[in-house]
């Protein structure tokens, strides 16, 4: 079996400086893009150029960036009628993931990212919460070092079996990086983010962002999507809602998410976004297959 899958990346951490010469060489206006953010928010997001740093820094802006350089990779890859049998999105790519399946359009993906985005603002504007990734540990390595010195923290995703993301309390974080440093980890490094994403912190926002999402008017998707989440197929609106919620207030697992795609038949992958941080990741994940860029189609 010979499938292929569209993958969709969350927040950027190094552009290629590619992005937009690719999108102007397929007659892909990204100006657009970022109008249509503006009309769907009421604010005016600056014009994106590389050398921007608040598209690094704000929360809210860097994932709007993210989304819609996947949005516009994706329509790129659509008019050379390039299809996928699944697709999936890591993390915050997920909204891609729904406007490439059909299920929404670029302006409601963008409300939706404000609608979660404002509804976790009490958490993150204290500054009190925070992320980290964790190179060279196994889950059962950190998970020790978590319970033996009872930090407010916890693994909220598996990149593969010697990477992961933690999110919690910012202080127990910053300690968590240093006794997984002094562990031994290959790399630690805090993330540039104040939301606990993905953890028990957000569990009491599942309620509100519901009923949030039964306002919209999603599609059936049109491709099969893969759960994060619980790596099930989705193919029904109902589910498309409540992967939405899981994607915010659950742990996840991409490790576990491309090996389910593996036994679905999935071997070849194309990382449809800016950036190049998907593809790194799959670096560390045995498989039979191949991850090929959009650049190059």
């Amino acid at each position: 079996m010979n499938n292929t899958a569209f993958i969709f990346p969350a927040f950027i951490t190094d552009f290629t400086q590619k992005e937009l010469d690719y999108l102007k060489r397929n007659e892909v206006d990204f100006k657009h893009y970022i109008k249509i953010a503006s009309e769907a928010i009421g604010v005016e997001i600056p014009v994106f150029s590389y050398d921007a740093a608040i598209y690094r820094s704000d929360e809210l802006l860097s994932q709007i960036i993210a989304y819609l350089f996947s949005c516009a990779f994706f329509d790129t890859i659509n008019k050379k009628s390039l299809k996928a049998n699944y697709v999936a999105g890591y993390s915050m790519g997920i909204y891609a993931t729904l406007y490439a399946a059909g299920v929404i359009d670029v302006k409601d993906g963008i409300k939706i990212i404000y609608k979660a985005y404002t509804l976790v603002s009490n958490l993150s504007c204290t500054g009190s919460y925070g992320m980290g990734a964790i190179i060279g540990l196994n889950k059962a390595d950190i998970e020790k070092i978590i319970t033996e010195n009872h930090f407010e923290a916890e693994i909220i995703n598996v990149n593969n079996e010697h990477s992961m993301v933690v999110a919690g309390i910012k202080k127990d974080i910053v300690q968590l990086l240093e006794q997984a440093r002094q562990e031994g980890a290959l790399s630690v490094s805090e993330l540039t983010v104040n939301t606990p994403y993905h953890s028990k912190f957000l569990k009491q926002f599942a309620e509100p962002f519901i009923q949030f999402l039964d306002s919209l008017s999603l599609k059936k998707p049109v491709i099969p999507i893969l759960s994060t989440y619980n790596q099930r197929v989705i193919t029904e609106v109902n589910d498309v809602k409540l992967e939405l919620v899981y994607n915010l207030t659950e742990k996840i697992n991409w490790y576990d998410t491309v090996q389910s795609l593996l036994k679905l038949g999935v071997n070849t992958f194309y990382e449809c976004g800016a950036g190049k941080d998907l593809s790194k990741i799959s670096r560390f994940i045995e498989g039979d297959y191949h991850l090929k860029s959009v650049y190059k189609i």
